[in-house]
């Protein structure tokens, strides 16, 4: 009966260990790919929903002002693209992008579908706001993700 206790106690010691040596060793790398800038006259159908939800207070996203740019000539669109790379045995879930808003923003876009990276893959994930043409395009990004339930945040300059 002793031996048998002592057997379970090291299973479960070790059991233990590799679930530590997983969790401590994953590895989720984030970083900054590109930014691209849009014309919001080329995409006036978008600018237009976009312009009016947040007018009406239905925007989905985050609206970062109270008012529109008084005309699309007046705005930007800027596509922030990051690289995420799972080098790890665990599943990334619900991961998520946030700009952090400077003086001219108007919005960011929301996303309805939420992002899972498998373990060993990687993916591209993109976030858009409208700014006015006046803002410049470097931004912070911080980028969200969760791992066996607990929450992890990484933040990148997209320069």
């Amino acid at each position: 009966m002793k031996a048998a206790a002592i057997f379970i106690l090291v299973l479960c010691l070790a059991a233990l260990g590799g679930i530590g040596y997983l969790y401590l060793n994953s590895n989720v790398t984030v970083s900054y790919a590109e930014c691209i800038a849009t014309d919001p006259v080329t995409q006036l159908e978008i600018y237009n929903q976009l312009t009016s939800a947040l007018s009406a207070g239905t925007l989905i996203g985050t609206p970062f002002a109270k008012e529109p740019p008084a005309s699309p000539e007046d705005a930007v669109f800027y596509t922030y693209t990051v690289h995420l790379e799972n080098r790890s045995f665990l599943p990334v879930e619900i991961v998520e992008i946030q700009v952090t808003p400077l003086s001219g923003d108007v919005l960011q876009m929301g996303e309805t579908q939420a992002y899972d990276l498998p373990a060993g893959r990687t993916m591209d994930l993109t976030a858009t706001i409208l700014t006015l043409k006046t803002a410049q395009n470097i931004r912070e990004l911080t980028v969200t993700y969760y791992i066996w339930g607990l929450p992890f945040t990484a933040r990148v300059t997209a320069v």
